[in-house]
């Protein structure tokens, strides 16, 4: 049984324009969903077209043990410097003849995550991609996958 809800009210709705500045800006409310530890929410964000296996367990096994290491990972919100780093980096395609856009961008995690302004933290990012595609009057997106 799921706690969270298919496609509910928390979606992540984005303004149709293709812009990395708009993607980046819905990404970032996924983050800061994850770094809150509300891994129900961060499911609920996303579109799912039809059913997934995902649950929010599942969601915060695959993110927090991507790296490995004997200290467990958390989802983080670094200092400004770090997240001019991880949106430089991100990737961003609008939309094609097919009607849809992509998008991958870093997730941050650090296995320090007391201080996550601290510019010397261990910080990794795990790599994760969205198609990003028109509902209604909006664009939303829908996880591709995580990347190697």
């Amino acid at each position: 049984m799921t706690n969270w809800t298919l496609n509910g009210d928390r979606l992540i709705r984005l303004p149709p324009v293709d812009t990395k500045a708009n993607y980046l800006a819905g990404f970032w409310r996924w983050v800061e969903l994850l770094a809150a530890d509300d891994y129900a929410g961060a499911l609920e964000a996303l579109h799912w077209p039809t059913t997934t296996d995902w649950t929010p367990e599942a969601l915060r096994e695959r993110i927090t043990t991507f790296w490995g290491g004997g200290k467990p990972w958390s989802v983080v919100i670094p200092n400004e410097r770090l997240i001019a780093v991880i949106n430089d980096s991100a990737e961003f395609q609008p939309q094609n003849s097919e009607g849809w856009g992509w998008f991958l961008a870093q997730v941050p995690v650090t296995t320090e995550p007391a201080d996550p302004k601290d510019d010397t933290i261990p910080l990794m990012g795990v790599a994760s991609s969205f198609f990003v595609r028109p509902l209604g009057e909006h664009y939303v997106f829908e996880h591709e996958i995580f990347h190697l």
